[in-house]
Order: structure tokens, then sequence, then C-alpha cells
């Protein structure tokens, strides 16, 4: 177990701010009711997704990926807006890969169009920065062979970059490093009809480093009644990014984290700031990359976790917003692994009373252990 996922804990780590001054000082909750609240947050987050997946701009961009035999699902899309640091340049790719390996991918910029005779799309005009979808929109427009959805995506840009990651082989049990070549998009605009009422707009730009490391980004989406802003920068070690994700005008999720990276900016040597999943909301600081040396070698070298250690490179709190109440503390505590027989640290919320729960357990995903990538 060489290499943990710290970056998958945004959700539940990398989070912090402070109360504004003028508010009155926050209380305490009870264990029950701490524990009630926190299964409430969460049934209302899967029902706030199911409504959001079930909105027909949604689920006729899922059968566009169907008709592609592209693999996209509810819980891939879940997963990148939960989970947004679980993902890597590989992963995002695979997201939108062929799913058979006898199924052309689409290769050009262009128009393309649905054939109802043979099943795919058919290249009927080229272009070199714009790329068009029309296909049916659902099942109905699919068996009256009705061609009403229309996907433009325009200003198409894209950039070079080489990168490095490494990897966890199962077989020989050892790590290795593979180094891959991507053409990645740095400017995008896209429009998305049906029946000629558009149901999605989104915007994205960007700059990366020859190595792939993103030097600003900013993106955002609409897809009423939601509304989606990310944005990501800075100079020297220094960077900032921030995320809102809206219904109408109720913020649902976002976070504002200030990274400080290392001299060489191979590692986050501390991230500040906070994420907000409403009314919940994690903040505080960690020191990153302190974190994962002291893990990466006991892993390596062997030897007993220090708790004390590992709770003194963050100070982190979940906090209850709508309640001005603190819900309990983010630390770590020995997990046992009874699958692979393998103990190592990973977060809990620890409550006012000193019990805990898992905090991959509040949050529904097994993604919040510290462990290697299997």
């Amino acid at each position: 177990m060489k290499k943990v996922l710290l970056f998958s804990l945004m959700l539940g780590l990398m989070v912090f701010s402070s109360c504004e001054k003028d508010k009155e000082k926050p209380k305490d909750l009870s264990v029950n009711d701490a524990k009630v609240e926190l299964r409430n947050v969460g049934q209302q987050v899967t029902a706030d997704m199911t409504a959001m997946t079930s909105l027909e701009a949604y689920t006729s961009m899922n059968f566009l990926m169907e008709l592609l035999d592209f693999e996209l699902s509810k819980q891939t899309i879940n997963a990148m807006l939960l989970q947004p640091g679980n993902m890597t340049l590989t992963k995002a790719k695979t997201v939108f890969h062929p799913t058979t390996k006898n199924q052309k991918e689409v290769g050009d910029f262009g128009v393309y169009v649905y054939n109802f005779n043979t099943g795919e799309f058919d290249l009927m005009e080229q272009s070199t920065n714009m790329l068009k979808f029309i296909f049916p929109s659902d099942e109905a427009a699919l068996a009256n062979n009705q061609n009403n959805s229309f996907l433009t995506v325009t200003n198409l840009t894209y950039q070079t970059i080489i990168y490095t990651e490494e990897m966890w082989d199962e077989d020989s049990q050892l790590w290795y490093t593979e180094t891959y070549e991507e053409i990645v998009p740095t400017n995008a605009n896209v429009d998305y009809k049906i029946s000629g009422t558009t149901l999605m707009t989104a915007y994205y730009n960007a700059s990366f480093s020859e190595n792939g490391f993103p030097q600003s980004i900013s993106a955002s989406v609409t897809m009423a009644p939601y509304s989606f802003n990310m944005s990501f920068g800075g100079t020297t070690n220094n960077y900032t990014s921030t995320m809102s994700f809206k219904q109408n005008n109720a913020e649902m999720m976002g976070y504002s984290l200030t990274m400080n990276y290392t001299a060489d900016m191979t590692d986050v040597e501390k991230v500040t700031g906070y994420y907000s999943l409403a009314p919940l909301k994690v903040e505080g600081w960690m020191m990153y990359a302190a974190i994962s040396s002291y893990i990466n070698n006991i892993e390596e070298n062997g030897g007993n976790y220090d708790l004390g250690f590992l709770n003194n490179q963050l100070s982190m709190q979940l906090m209850h917003t709508d309640l001005n109440a603190k819900v309990g503390d983010v630390m770590f505590k020995m997990y046992t692994d009874v699958e692979y027989d393998e103990t190592y640290p990973t977060l809990a919320i620890v409550y006012s009373d000193g019990t805990y729960e898992w905090l991959e357990d509040i949050m529904g995903s097994e993604n919040y252990k510290f462990a290697r990538k299997r």
C-alpha cells in the first residue's frame, strides 16, 4: 500500500474556512442529533441527484452515449461531481471511451448524423474546430426514426501534453510508472437543443504546462434549473480553486480551496479552504505533503502509525450551517480492511462524546479510505 487517495478525500478532507465574526458562536450538536442530521443530508443529496439525472437534457445526453457505445452513467456523473479529486486524466479519458473494441471511434471533427439503418453515426461534413451530433433524443424518437437532438461543440482547441502516472500491478504486487501522451481540450463552447429548444449550454477554457499541470481553468454549465461554475488559477506556488453547483439561486454544493505547492511543484504542501454540501460544511486546513510522505514511508519501510502525528497535520471540523452547529471533528483513526487484511489510517467524523463513524460510511463511498489504487 504505497499510494494513498488523499485527493479523493476532497469531499471531506481539503476544506476549511472561518465563520464570520458577526455570527453567533456555533453550538455543539448532541451525538444523536448529529447522526440524524448527517443521514438527512445524505438522503437529500440522493434525492437532488435523482432529480437532476431525470431532466430531459441529462437523459438524452446519456442516450447519446449509449448510441455511441460510450460508457457514461449516473454513477460516473455522480462520482465526477461528488468526488472530483479522484479523477485522473486517464480516468477522464476512459469515461468517454467506447466499451466495445469493434466500435469505431469518432476521430474527426465535423457533423455526425445518426443512421437508423446501420445504427452508427455517419460523418456528413468535415470541420477543423467544430463537432456536431444529430441524433434521436430517446427511445421514442429512435423508434420513429426522428433525429430531433442537436449537440454542437464549437471553438474547439487542443494541446498535447506528456505526463506520468504510478500504477499498482496486482499480479506482481509492484508499483510501476506509465508515461502518456494526451491531447487535452483547451477551449470549447457547447450548445444542446432538442426540437429547437436549448436545454443546455456550457463553456470551457484551460491552459496547461507541457507536462499537463493546469495553469488556469474556467468552466460553466447551465442546465435549468441547475448551474455549475468552476475556476482554477494562480501564480508561482500558490493556486486557488472554486466551485459552485446551484439549483436556481440556492447553492447545493461548493468549495473554495487555496493550495500551496512545494517548490518543485510536484506535491501540494498545504490546502486551506472549505467544502460545502448544503447544509454541511467541512472547514479547516491540512498539510497534504507531510501526510502523504509519512504514510508512504510507513507503507514502504514498515512501522507503526502515529495517529498523534497525523492529526497534528490537519485541523478540520464538520459544521451544519443551517443550525450554526458543529457536528464533529474530522480526524484520523485506524481502519482495518478485512478483505485485504490490512490496517491503515483513514478519516472519521469524531463526535462530542469521542465516538466516531467512518467518513466513507457517511458519504456513501469507499473512496474515502486510505488505500492503494486497486
